[in-house]
């Protein structure tokens, strides 16, 4: 059976919730502009949602005319409703709660042992709870899990996920089996697109790239305010564009795949390579007492101490990624392109050269005005960017009679 259409009482409380979601301290005439309505009908729409506890009035603005009242200051009441945001990575599992505004309450980081289904849906069922601690779990809008690897959205499945070895997993079911929140999947770079737009150095960029470098390179996408997941849930797998005709193999099967020089795994092979060659640098194996084999984090230690091998090896891996970043630019045209990962706490010893190489190769009118930044949240983001699709879900559903049920 199909649901009721949503009628046009329900439309207009929607546009006043997403009006406030974007603009906190509208006032009601505001409003009645913006969304093209009478005052006295905003002002009855106002109330329902007061009553519903899910605005405020947060104080005067400022008088507008020489006589007559101050308007008053409209906001979401951010904690009437929650949303929870988690991200597996493959080596830790980082949770977030956030209010409507997507602005973290609480955040949680911890290593994952042990990557297998079972254990990781314990894994988040038990930060959930760790989350909740001191909050209202009848105030929680749902869970969105940010994955490793592409996610059917239809289905609410993990399609693919190399890094945790997991392989068609109906993920949102099997943890739907154990809360009673609905359970959301999604790609992890989409989340973190997501964290970046609501909550991060991406705040009101409607056209932006979020890229991680990790053991995968990937790209989650937001085109006019909307995250693009793509036709079947793989859109940004910007790590296996190839940019070495005939390079080495990639796990994907491919040759010459971004990932192969430019991830954490390519920086540390890279690094191993080089300290071979004889090249004195500060990289040793502590156990051995002899050079290597190394990891990506003693690679970006070592550039950040002033290493000439480690900066160099870093820094032709940013190139590389700058000539994907570039093909990027052309395709997306975005404004701001941000950059995560543990190899971007090097700040300018790694931006600079993108930023380079992005600039001598990009098509001029795509890359002469974009911002290529380091993310401002670093490993949260795409936990919180997880908790703001949830939060962006309530914002599309939300009636009078959803609303009220919600809590």
């Amino acid at each position: 059976m199909s649901e009721k259409p949503i009628s046009t009482k329900e439309l207009n409380h929607l546009r006043i919730l997403n009006l406030l979601r974007l603009q906190p301290g509208i006032s009601r005439i505001a409003i009645a502009k913006s969304a093209r309505l009478p005052k006295a009908t905003v002002s009855g729409l106002v109330s329902d949602l007061i009553d519903d506890d899910l605005v405020i009035e947060a104080g005067a603005g400022v008088q507008l005319a020489a006589a007559g009242r101050r308007p008053v200051k409209l906001k979401l009441n951010g904690q009437t409703r929650l949303a929870i945001g988690i991200e597996l990575t493959g080596s830790a599992c980082v949770a977030a709660l956030t209010d409507l505004y997507s602005e973290p309450i609480r955040v949680i980081r911890q290593p994952m042992p042990n990557t297998s289904v079972q254990a990781s849906i314990d894994m988040i069922i038990k930060t959930a709870d760790d989350l909740l601690q001191g909050h209202d779990p009848t105030k929680v809008l749902g869970l969105a899990v940010g994955v490793p690897g592409p996610v059917d959205a239809e289905r609410r499945c993990v399609i693919q996920a190399e890094n945790i070895d997991w392989f068609d997993v109906p993920l949102a079911s099997l943890l739907e089996e154990r809360t009673d929140y609905p359970v959301t999947v999604v790609k992890r770079q989409q989340a973190g697109a997501l964290g970046e737009l609501w909550n991060g150095i991406g705040k009101g960029c409607s056209d932006l790239l979020y890229i991680s470098i990790g053991v995968g390179i990937g790209c989650g996408i937001i085109l006019s305010g909307r995250l693009s997941e793509g036709a079947y849930g793989v859109s940004g797998e910007l790590g296996h564009i190839t940019i070495v005709p005939d390079g080495e193999q990639c796990r994907c099967g491919n040759f010459g795949c971004l990932e192969t020089v430019a991830s954490d795994r390519a920086i540390a092979e890279l690094a191993a390579k080089e300290v071979r060659k004889g090249r004195e640098t500060v990289l040793f194996d502590s156990r051995t007492g002899t050079p290597g084999p190394f990891t990506s984090t003693q690679v970006i230690a070592a550039a950040k101490a002033g290493d000439r091998l480690a900066i160099d090896v870093i820094q032709q891996a940013a190139r590389y990624l700058g000539i994907g970043i570039a093909s990027a630019a052309n395709l997306f045209n975005p404004s701001k392109i941000v950059l995560g990962g543990d190899v971007v706490q090097l700040g300018d010893l790694f931006l600079a050269p993108i930023r380079e190489v992005v600039t001598r190769r990009g098509f001029p009118l795509s890359v002469n005005r974009l911002e290529i930044v380091a993310s401002s949240l670093g490993d949260r983001a795409a936990a919180i960017g997880a908790a703001a699709l949830v939060i962006d879900r309530f914002f599309v559903m939300a009636s009078p009679g959803k609303i009220q049920n919600s809590a």
